[in-house]
């Protein structure tokens, strides 16, 4: 790859970290997974050559954006969480916890159990957001509520229960009313 192509990931990773800029950095990392798969005519100079675990991680991420991008912006909770799970797993260049949680948060409140799962483990570990145990142990709950009973439910419940562990009586009772709140709100 030549010094170009780092110059343009490094401007995506720049921008992707800064506040409000999170249109932006989708957009660019679009337009450079584009140019690197060559449908941008004119692209950079390291477009389809060099490096091709780089063009091929570049594929991914825009084919993510361009798939689940519009939809996300529109609510629709699946694709909210795919947009999350891009963040998560490196589709995005770089990871991107912060924004994961962000997208996360949007599809939990409209009630995907995978969401309400993976925002829990977020705030259990503090990747993202703020080490929160209180709320890892609501969105446990309410993932393990939404979940069919099987495999996924029993997990979301001994997460909930781990974490459940960690915090105060008090923090129980405010978890269970927060909740309640929250359940309420998406009847």
């Amino acid at each position: 790859m030549t010094g170009r192509g780092r110059r343009g990931l490094s401007e995506y990773r720049r921008r992707a970290r800064q506040p409000g800029r999170t249109l932006a950095a989708l957009a660019a990392a679009l337009i450079l997974g584009l140019a690197a798969a060559g449908s941008i005519p004119g692209g950079p100079a390291w477009a389809g050559r060099g490096d091709g675990v780089v063009t091929d991680r570049l594929d991914k991420q825009a084919e993510a954006f361009r798939t689940w991008l519009p939809r996300a912006l529109r609510g629709n909770a699946h694709a909210q969480f795919q947009l999350a799970a891009a963040f998560l797993t490196g589709r995005s260049e770089p990871e991107d916890f912060a924004e994961a949680a962000r997208w996360l948060k949007m599809s939990a409140r409209q009630g995907n159990p995978r969401a309400q799962n993976g925002l829990g483990i977020l705030y259990s570990r503090g990747l993202g957001v703020r080490r929160n145990f209180l709320e890892a142990y609501v969105w446990f709950d309410l993932a393990a509520d939404r979940f069919e009973h099987g495999k996924r439910h029993e997990q979301a419940l001994e997460l909930r229960k781990v974490v459940g562990a960690l915090i105060s009586p008090e923090q129980l009772i405010e978890a269970d009313r927060a909740i309640q709140t929250r359940k309420a709100g998406w009847e």
